[in-house]
């Protein structure tokens, strides 16, 4: 079985790729090709040479390695497991499993073992196990690219040769009229496969169609004479004689089934229902579920209403043969004493009618269907035939289990995505077969991939197209409302079937089920408790909802409970009926604010990974919360959580989101002066952080006039902070200095500001190095570090080594730059802080320039430059430093392109523009335009003054191209 936390890749249909058993989407085809051929090679080495070949074919490529990693780094992050994919000998490799392939291969070798022991019941299952694997053609999605196509026709091939060996098992077991229908489409397909033709013969004759076999065996020789020019082969003329002489061996001997030991002979088959549709997904339940009835006991499948419970337990019962079967059907029963006559039958009417249908029912199956609400009737009455009739197997369908000491559960889990999609394919109007499979994945999984909701989502593609299903899945109990008109009448419609649950709850649990439905990521027990109408009875409703299958609990940090979403949007309405929407929203507006206030001073302002991290758990209800409380009398509270929020946003470097939120509350009606302007700083600061330089700066210009009027240091401190910061990045380096050093001097009058000494101190650094000020900005980190690590401020030293490990590059002490950045990488990984990790292999990549190993620093910058891609975050350093190493490189046009895309978006005079026109002016000198590069050069050199840009490695890059123009 493959780990439950590795990188599985499935390739027997269109492309899958799970991690961790989640599915992970590899959207561009070059990126899932390669993925496919590394995981093909089975965790071998496979060289660039061979890779470019198989993706790209016979064709004289321009840089195929360097094509290779940009398209192997896109790959890391889409997989996001960096361990998975490694660079080797040349070439790639990826450690996944191919978990589709690898079971196919198990279950075929069981197939070979038991064609060789002549055990046809064995040969059938383990090839029908093998063939389940197939969701369509084997790489259905990758066919035009070189390799995929061979290899999926491969894979087909082996399709089919399983397909013929379960076919010659069927007919081996006697099913010769159901083989001779899959035989004839197969046989239509495959016109030259000879063993298929022959076995198709063998079933027609079996059925006694000889004229119609003795046909297609001409058919056969007559297609191999006109096509490849050849007579049949030895064995296909055999058969061809054997039918004209009809040969008595061609027919089976009719013997008798096996008898099982415990069945009782007397006892009639139950008359179980006929399936009016096929069995799609749930194999893996199904295979357990009949090898567990081979052993008496009781059994019990649990789930939600519409999790396939019914079905699975009569398909099961379906599949076992030689024993007596009685199913029974417990919705429709309401009276205890008709639960009893029920499953007695005939004996409930004498002295011990459990002891009469325990004699009865001895050695047989027992399915009791839905017994969620007779629960503890049916419970008495199981446990008592149970100790009477040793031989009994009982399998219970119910939203919850029986609590017996000798019940196994099994619970139902919603089906597997490649399942999901199968049922729906199965179930949706023709037409819309071969719909997008995302927008299929999208409509299960909005019905949390369980059976009914499937089922009644594919039924509305006989009047909707899949894309327009898929655009109102958010509607999605008012849509699937029409079952089929053979349904049970709880499960005619998802409401009809969540009715049935909800009116099994008692009072208790109804409120605190409606009440819970507004947190849409889950919840703990403490916040279930805060948005109650009665904490006390929280605990215990959760666990009944638990047990009724309407809920999930899991084992992440302690418990936290999650809604199905279907269940979530039934109770949504449930909540709106009652009036409490408002309410619930304002308590859960209420737990959130608190919520991140306190983990923040237990982490002190998020100082360590864990606070960070645990308050990003919780993202899907704080971002719900912070969305829907923009424009509503909630809006302050809003407010109030962005504000409580700006750390953590900044630490992630979640500038983008950070801004639309202040963007949408700061102007929140109620909002105190104080904390209107505090939103003002941190909005203009993270618009500056976007590269959005104007705006902000209106936004603090606003804040520094609200500032005198507070007569509070922290708020001026603030200001006078964020100025600074946009003023570094506008380029406007010499008015940086007057807010800095005012601050700083502000914060040293008092102990309480020493965390905001740190933060000047620190920005101060910066400053130093863009105006070419190396050593003062070296005692300016360092002074930092020790105050961070003294506070055990986890960002703080992220952010701060990585500025160390700048500035020391800057000063040529390349050895402790990587020590610096190593380090820092320590925190940035821990904090999940994607604006540092770039930043540190900027640093290797500049510490490989030093030492002239531009592949090396190729390597790192690209690395940098993926980051940015990979995030949507703009253009960073890394494209202006990645630039510089191809111009040395003489890749001339990439660097270029590169370049271009600074400009695109650095404001003029910005520092990243004006880092950028300096490699600009290197870049017109190696393409040989002198005059474009003195202008260039001169222009940049101009610009440098009026500014105090001085920042070493693009100053000095600026004198080299000046002195080159002077030689």
């Amino acid at each position: 079985m493959p780990s439950a936390h590795g990188l599985e890749v499935l390739v027997l249909g269109p492309l899958a790729v799970r991690l961790g058993g989640l599915p992970v989407a590899v959207d561009r085809p070059l990126e899932r090709a390669l993925l496919v051929r590394l995981a093909l090679a089975g965790g071998m080495p496979v060289p660039d040479h061979r890779l470019a070949a198989d993706l790209w074919g016979d064709v004289d490529l321009a840089r195929p390695t360097e094509r290779l990693r940009v398209l192997a780094s896109r790959l890391r992050a889409a997989i996001d497991s960096p361990d998975s994919l490694t660079r080797a000998n040349g070439g790639y490799a990826l450690a996944a499993e191919l978990t589709d392939l690898a079971e196919a291969r198990a279950a075929a070798e069981r197939m070979h073992v038991a064609v060789r022991a002549g055990d046809q019941v064995a040969v059938r299952a383990a090839a029908q196990e093998a063939l389940d694997q197939w969701r369509g053609p084997a790489l259905a999605d990758l066919r035009t690219i070189p390799y995929a196509g061979v290899e999926g026709e491969q894979l087909d091939a082996w399709r089919l040769t399983l397909q013929v060996e379960l076919l010659d098992a069927e007919l081996s077991l006697g099913h010769a009229a159901e083989a001779a229908r899959e035989l004839e489409a197969l046989a239509a397909e495959n016109p030259l496969h000879e063993r298929l033709w022959c076995l198709l013969a063998l079933a027609l004759y079996r059925t006694g169609r000889q004229a119609d076999a003795l046909t297609r065996m001409a058919r056969l020789r007559s297609r191999l004479a006109d096509e490849l020019g050849v007579d049949p082969a030895p064995d296909t003329a055999a058969m061809e004689l054997r039918l004209l002489r009809q040969d008595p061996t061609l027919l089976l001997t009719a013997t008798e089934p096996p008898a099982v030991r415990g069945a009782a002979p007397s006892a009639p088959v139950a008359d179980l229902p006929a399936p009016l549709t096929s069995f799609v997904g749930r194999q893996e339940e199904l295979a357990w579920l009949i090898r567990r009835l081979g052993t008496p006991g009781v059994v019990t499948l649990t789930g939600g209403p519409g999790s396939g419970k019914s079905r699975l337990s009569v398909e099961a019962a379906r599949a076992v043969s030689g024993r007596p079967i009685r199913v029974v059907e417990l919705a429709p029963l309401q009276r205890e004493s008709a639960v009893l006559e029920a499953i007695a039958g005939d004996d409930a009417g004498g002295a011990d009618p459990i002891a009469g249908a325990a004699s009865t029912l001895d050695g047989s199956i027992l399915v009791l269907d839905n017994a969620e609400h007779v629960i503890e009737q049916v419970a008495e009455i199981v446990a008592g035939l149970v100790r009477r009739a040793p031989g009994l197997t009982v399998v219970v369908s119910s939203q919850r289990p029986l609590q017996l000491e000798a019940e196994e559960v099994r619970p139902m889990r919603p089906m597997d995505a490649l399942a999901a999609a199968q049922l729906f394919a199965e179930r949706c109007a023709i037409d819309a077969q071969g719909a997008d499979p995302e927008q299929v994945a999208a409509i299960c999984s909005a019905v949390d991939r369980f059976p009914l909701g499937i089922e009644l989502a594919a039924g509305l593609t006989r009047t909707l197209t899949v894309p327009q299903l898929a655009q109102r899945l958010t509607d999605r109990m008012r849509l699937l409302v029409a079952g089929t008109r053979d349904s049970q009448a709880r499960h005619t419609s998802l409401v009809a079937a969540l009715d049935w649950s909800h009116q099994l709850l008692g009072g208790a649990e109804r409120a605190v089920l409606r009440r819970v439905a507004v947190f849409t990521g889950g919840f703990t027990l403490e916040a279930a408790e805060q948005v109650a109408l009665d904490p006390r009875d929280v605990a215990p409703a959760l666990t009944e909802l638990a047990d009724r299958s309407l809920l999930t609990v899991e084992a992440v940090n302690g418990r936290r409970f999650r809604l199905l979403e279907t269940v979530r949007d039934y109770a949504l309405g449930k909540l709106d009926e009652a009036g409490e929407t408002e309410a619930a929203r304002a308590a859960e507006l209420e737990w959130a604010l608190g919520f991140v206030r306190t983990t923040g001073q237990q982490g002190d302002d998020f100082a360590s990974a864990e606070s960070v991290n645990e308050v990003f758990a919780e993202w899907p209800n704080l971002l719900d919360v912070l969305d829907r409380a923009a424009g509503t009398d909630r809006a302050v509270g809003g407010l109030q959580l962005a504000l409580a929020m700006h750390t953590p946003w900044l630490i992630r470097g979640w500038y983008a989101e950070a801004a639309r939120h202040f963007a949408a509350l700061t102007d929140a009606p109620g909002a105190t002066t104080a904390e209107r302007l505090t939103a003002l700083c941190n909005h203009g600061f993270v618009l500056t952080m976007r590269g959005r330089f104007d705006q902000a700066a209106e936004l603090l210009t606003e804040a520094e006039r609200l500032a005198p009027q507070q007569d509070d240091d922290t708020l001026t401190l603030t200001a006078l902070y964020y100025r600074s910061i946009v003023e570094i990045e506008r380029g406007r380096l010499l008015d940086a200095f007057t807010p800095l050093l005012s601050g700083q001097a502000l914060a040293r009058t008092s102990d309480q500001h020493e965390r905001r000494l740190s933060a000047f101190t620190d920005a101060l650094g910066t400053l130093y190095v863009y105006t070419g000020q190396s050593e003062r900005a070296l005692e300016c980190y360092e002074v930092c570090i020790v105050a961070d690590r003294e506070y055990g401020d986890e960002h703080g030293l992220s952010r701060g080594l990585s500025n160390l490990a700048g500035a020391l590059v800057g000063l040529d002490r390349s050895a402790d730059a990587l020590k610096a950045a190593a380090e820092s990488d320590h925190y940035a990984r821990r904090l999940d802080d994607r604006q540092i990790l770039p930043l540190n292999d900027v640093v290797r990549g500049l510490v490989a320039v030093a030492h002239n190993n531009l592949d090396e620093a190729e390597k790192h910058l690209r690395s940098a430059v993926e980051y940015a891609l990979a995030d949507d975050s703009g253009v960073s350093h890394a494209y202006i430093d990645l630039a510089d190493v191809l111009i040395r490189q003489d890749e001339l046009a990439e660097a270029s392109a590169l370049l271009d895309a600074v400009f695109a978006e650095a404001p003029v005079h910005s520092t990243s523009w004006l880092a950028a026109r300096a490699v600009a002016a290197a870049l017109a000198l190696a393409q040989g335009d002198h005059q474009r590069a003195k202008a260039l050069a001169d222009e940049t050199s101009l610009a440098y003054t009026r500014t105090g840009f001085a920042w070493p490695r693009y100053a000095t890059r600026l004198a080299a191209v000046q002195a080159a123009l002077s030689a």
